[in-house]
């Protein structure tokens, strides 16, 4: 085993220990806190709505009535979900909660499928991480890729997002909202987000979990890339990365309406 493959193999080990680590935390939790039965309370509620607390803009009049205010049952997103659909309320997390649904995330098809298409791009511009582009270049990119990415749920969703009492999902603002104010608010997600209370805060487990994988990258990048300017460059490509997850998930449902491969609600 040569001396990049062993620091490959120490990252991965890293990251598996980050991960028993935070589940173990997160089991030993008081099971109170996880069992509890959540009640829709007003301000720092168990029942959080989808839209308006987290935006940065001034809001856009709401086209209708919510399902609650027109006597409807009131739509509940499923608690582990990472996205929540515009006029979907959202469960409270606890610590247990975030780590589950960070590994739920981590684990997803399509989080591999983003990856596999990062790795991708890479190769074909052979850009960073730089280690060519033959064929097998291309497996060690997906190889920095998948942990890059893994590192990075770990670090934010996992252990930032307890710590720092925030609300790791991402609440889609929907087409009752103007088109640029969608497009200003997914794309300065990766900034600011909601805590647990609801109320807006800035992003720190991203800013800081993303710090953190980029750092990382030291341990099993070419090495090449192990410097301070590609190690910064990292970073801001991964904010950046957020920033288009966010607009995807945010006009993806619309996307898929108009290619009929989704039903309107």
């Amino acid at each position: 085993m040569n001396f990049t493959s062993r620091k490959r193999w120490t990252s991965i080990v890293l990251l598996a220990t980050l991960s028993a680590m935070a589940v173990m935390l997160s089991v030993s939790a008081p099971a109170q806190a996880r069992i509890s039965a959540p009640q829709p309370l007003l301000g720092d509620s168990l029942l959080l709505t989808g839209s308006a607390s987290t935006t940065l803009f001034p809001e856009a009049p709401a086209s209708g009535l919510s399902g609650a205010s027109a006597g409807l049952p009131e739509l509940v997103a499923p608690k582990h979900d990472k996205y929540i659909p515009a006029g979907y309320s959202a469960l409270k997390l606890d610590p247990h909660d975030k780590v589950v649904l960070g590994l739920k995330d981590l684990y997803s098809p399509f989080t591999f499928l983003g990856d596999l298409a990062s790795a991708g791009y890479s190769h074909l511009l052979n850009g960073e991480p730089n280690y060519g582009t033959n064929s097998g270049a291309f497996g060690q990119r997906l190889g920095a890729t998948v942990i890059r990415d893994a590192s990075e749920g770990i670090f934010a969703d996992i252990v930032f997002s307890p710590l720092l009492h925030e609300d790791p999902r991402y609440y889609v603002e929907g087409p009752q909202y103007g088109f640029i104010h969608r497009v200003l608010y997914a794309g300065t997600r990766p900034i600011v987000t909601r805590s647990d209370s609801g109320h807006n805060t800035i992003n720190g487990e991203v800013l800081l979990g993303y710090a953190a994988s980029s750092a990382l990258t030291c341990t099993y990048y070419p090495k090449i890339n192990q410097n301070f300017h590609d190690t910064a460059a990292t970073y801001g490509g991964s904010l950046a990365g957020a920033a288009v997850g966010f607009l995807v998930s945010e006009f993806s449902d619309q996307v898929l309406q108009a290619l009929h491969l989704e039903k309107k609600p």
